[in-house]
């Protein structure tokens, strides 16, 4: 899994699958939706205006998972 399918799980199921420096992916991913950055306390907030996006994106994860 890519650090940015991690941040589509992460945004979507809001179970953490980052940490670090990995969490720019988090924020990267987050900030497409709102044409700038994303900061901390936006989170939740974003990721709820943007729930069904998200769930189309986590969605096409699952459907275009191969076999590891």
């Amino acid at each position: 899994m890519t650090k940015h399918e991690c941040a589509v799980v992460t945004a979507f199921t809001d179970i953490s699958m980052l940490k670090g420096d990995d969490l720019k992916y988090l924020y990267d991913y987050l900030s497409g939706f709102i044409g700038r950055p994303v900061y901390t306390h936006e989170i939740p907030a974003v990721a709820a205006a943007y729930r069904e996006q998200i769930r189309e994106d986590f969605i096409a994860l699952c459907r275009n998972a191969t076999d590891g």
